[in-house]
């Protein structure tokens, strides 16, 4: 399994790659003319892991990097991989 961060055309990706290929989502980053924005995604509610305004993205990530959301989607204990991967 790999945890790592995929360009996206608006922000970036937190992608959880499972040993079997299949990928999920787990958190994501939103550049906006005038701000950034971050989410660790989760599978109910949970509005404390969004937030608004973020001057950077490396405070972006780490953000949401804090969460560990791919725990919850079957990534265990996982390192990010460091970089971000290009789009696809």
């Amino acid at each position: 399994m790999k945890v790592f961060w995929r360009a996206s055309k608006s922000g970036e990706h937190l992608m959880l790659e499972l040993d079997n290929g299949d990928l999920t989502r787990v958190g994501f980053i939103l550049r906006t003319p005038s701000t950034i924005d971050a989410v660790a995604q989760t599978r109910g509610y949970a509005p404390e892991r969004s937030k608004n305004g973020f001057p950077t993205i490396e405070e972006a990530r780490s953000f949401v990097e804090s969460f560990s959301p791919w725990k919850e989607f079957g990534g265990g204990e996982l390192l990010v991989e460091p970089g971000t991967r290009p789009r696809v």
